[in-house]
């Protein structure tokens, strides 16, 4: 819907969809950005955000109204919107949980959005890719795909131990305590 309503001009994608290639040709940045509860989320998933800007209004200005045969770039690029949404569903319910839990409370729900982002961001990447190689090929598809890596990047964290914790939790109350 959201590339149908794009190309009957209801919805402006390509406008932002420009601005994520200029912020491609530009020099990243190396900040680190806020210290605050889950910053390093919050920055991935605005950045898978931009991938699917990226890959979505690639895919439009490239094959324009042949896009609507093309259902498997579609079928990547709204599971793509899926993980996304997932990921900030976590992140705002995490958020919202910080105001009411501290410490040992909050944890498993900081550990098990960390979880999922990194999982999510990992799929997203798969999806993009797949996405940008039924559409793209030589320089163009070299292009998108170091700007899909750019925008998919993140700090890499212990799954493993961050699941266990979960779990460890979950065993102790032996039952569903989420």
């Amino acid at each position: 819907m959201l590339l149908k309503r794009s190309m009957k001009g209801r919805i402006d994608l390509m406008g932002p969809a420009m601005a994520i290639q200029k912020e491609l040709m530009s020099v990243p940045s190396f900040e680190n950005g806020e210290d605050e509860l889950l910053s390093s989320e919050k920055k991935v998933i605005n950045n898978a955000k931009k991938a699917i800007l990226m890959v979505a209004g690639s895919a439009v200005q490239k094959l324009m109204q042949k896009l609507k045969d093309e259902q498997e770039i579609i079928m990547n690029v709204t599971d793509m919107l899926i993980e996304v949404f997932a990921c900030e569903s976590a992140y705002l319910r995490t958020m919202k949980l910080s105001k009411t839990k501290k410490g040992e409370e909050l944890q498993p729900y900081i550990d098990m959005t960390k979880v999922y982002v990194n999982d999510a961001v990992e799929k997203i990447n798969l999806y993009g890719k797949h996405a940008i190689t039924a559409f793209a090929e030589g320089d163009e598809l070299k292009m998108l795909l170091l700007g899909l890596k750019r925008f998919t990047k993140l700090e890499p964290v212990n799954n493993i131990k961050l699941r266990r914790s979960i779990a460890d939790r979950l065993i102790e109350a032996n039952r569903f305590c989420f």
